[in-house]
């Protein structure tokens, strides 16, 4: 099945966006910020422009940086401090925004495009965060950055409007989304070589072909080898869908939702990690659930991924923040 629907500012969630070029700077909360107690738990939160920390029971971030990306289960959040003495890649504090270390920004980079867990590697890109629907770069510089060495270990020169996506379990190769227009694929590129190409479906069989989506939110298993993202068509004739990414064996698999999921209001579909090991979407206007066995996309087969439907929801996590200028979605409770 072909997914359609068009590549908007949404799109640019799943790769975090950050704003290339200018001056960020770590914000702090407005002078009439409610008081907070200092042991209030802090949520990691996914903003409009960067990510920052945020209280529970308050509409202020603690720290915000519109530069910052963090890692998927937020382990780790790195930053690009510029100065006038130049610019530098920090990995940063998440419960102060602070740099804890930093190193000067390898040449020529101008975004952090993904960070592993725990901050084993950064990769960089040399191109905006935000893509421009219909006019893609036809080549991109990636860097990878290694901050247990503090040095860049990979430089590679790709074809193509490249927004790396998250990197392999071993950091062999680097999951991608190569835009295409108003189309993208999800390609894997071998670091060692600079390889690029279509990543395989876990049906070996299926050629893969191009994707047209709106992400909603992606979550990692718990163990770390499954990137799950639900994406979302505008279009009510075609439902939502999952895209699995297995980042222990380097394949894919598309779970279709049928309706009502995806074909309700926008911000009505939920998608969340279960303690089993499965995912959950909720249709939440309608009081429905697709629960998915991701686990079965680690074993190559042409038969469908189990998908599970019954009533229910999830609660809203958005509430608790609808006061927070340019709130997102939640990365991780910290603490």
């Amino acid at each position: 099945m072909t997914r359609r629907t068009i590549i908007g500012a949404a799109a640019a969630l799943l790769l975090l966006a950050t704003g290339c070029g200018s001056n960020p700077e770590v914000l702090a909360p407005p002078e009439t910020s409610r008081p907070v107690a200092p042991d209030t738990p802090l949520v990691l939160a996914q903003l409009d422009r960067g990510v920052g920390a945020v209280p529970v029971g308050s509409d202020d971030p603690r720290w915000a940086d519109p530069s910052a990306v963090a890692a998927l289960d937020g382990s780790a959040v790195f930053s690009i401090r510029r100065s006038a003495g130049g610019a530098d890649l920090a990995r940063l504090d998440p419960d102060t925004g602070d740099a804890i270390s930093s190193w000067p920004l390898p040449s020529g980079m101008a975004t952090i495009g993904a960070v592993s867990p725990g901050g084993r590697w950064v990769a960089l890109t040399d191109g905006p965060q935000a893509y421009t629907p219909g006019a893609p770069r036809s080549a991109t510089q990636l860097a990878v950055f290694d901050p247990r060495a503090g040095a860049e270990t990979r430089r590679l020169d790709l074809r193509g409007d490249i927004r790396p996506e998250a990197f392999s379990v071993d950091g062999t190769s680097l999951f991608a989304l190569d835009y295409r227009g108003d189309s993208y694929r999800v390609q894997t590129i071998y670091l060692e070589t600079g390889e690029q190409y279509d990543t395989t479906s876990r049906d070996k069989t299926v050629e893969r072909d191009d994707m047209y989506g709106t992400s909603v939110r992606a979550v990692l298993s718990a163990d770390k080898t499954l990137l799950s993202t639900l994406y979302r068509n505008p279009d009510p004739g075609e439902p939502a869908f999952v895209h699995i990414l297995d980042l222990r064996h380097g394949c894919a698999y598309c779970a279709d939702l049928t309706p009502p999921f995806g074909t309700g209001p926008e911000g009505s579909d939920r998608i969340e990690m279960t303690p089993a090991g499965t995912v959950v979407v909720a249709a939440t206007q309608a009081d429905r659930i697709a629960e998915i066995h991701i686990e079965e996309v680690h074993e190559p087969s042409d038969k469908p991924v189990t998908v599970e439907y019954r009533d229910g929801t999830l609660p809203p996590t958005q509430p608790a923040f609808d006061g927070t200028t340019g709130f997102a979605q939640v990365i991780a409770t910290l603490g």
